[in-house]
């Protein structure tokens, strides 16, 4: 028998073994979702866009602190929706920016990625500064 038969014969039933089942236990499992409320933010759309910048530029801490990130990116979301009409208005040109990068913030902790976040952060900082001009 050739010899790199014989390797790949090991390799395979060795990488075969390895392989194992995980058991979901459904009695450990929470009974109830928790359950969470997100509020309408309200006031001058300056206001919004500094808090919708501040928050931005925490989410990749929270994170790393394994705290509340997925209420810290709907809350980034809750306030850009409440600034949104009125960025619209002022600067048509930059809510796409806007959109790609709150959106960002959710699929950075969908997937648990601290440096998008940071990235989002800038961008967002960046899209505020030249709203607020």
């Amino acid at each position: 028998m050739r010899p790199y038969l014989v390797i790949a014969a090991c390799v395979a039933s060795s990488v075969a073994g390895v392989s194992c089942a995980t058991t979901y236990d459904a009695s450990r499992a929470p009974s109830t979702a928790a359950v969470t409320t997100t509020t309408e933010p309200t006031g001058a759309v300056e206001d919004l866009l500094v808090r919708l910048g501040d928050t931005a530029l925490g989410l990749s801490t929270v994170m790393i602190e394994g705290g509340d990130s997925q209420a810290v990116a709907a809350q980034i979301a809750a306030l850009w929706a409440a600034a949104r009409p009125e960025v619209q208005a002022r600067r048509p040109d930059l809510i796409e920016g806007f959109d790609i990068n709150v959106a960002k913030c959710t699929t950075a902790v969908q997937f648990k990625r601290a440096a998008d976040a940071d990235k989002a952060a800038r961008n967002l900082q960046a899209l505020v500064a030249a709203t607020l001009g």
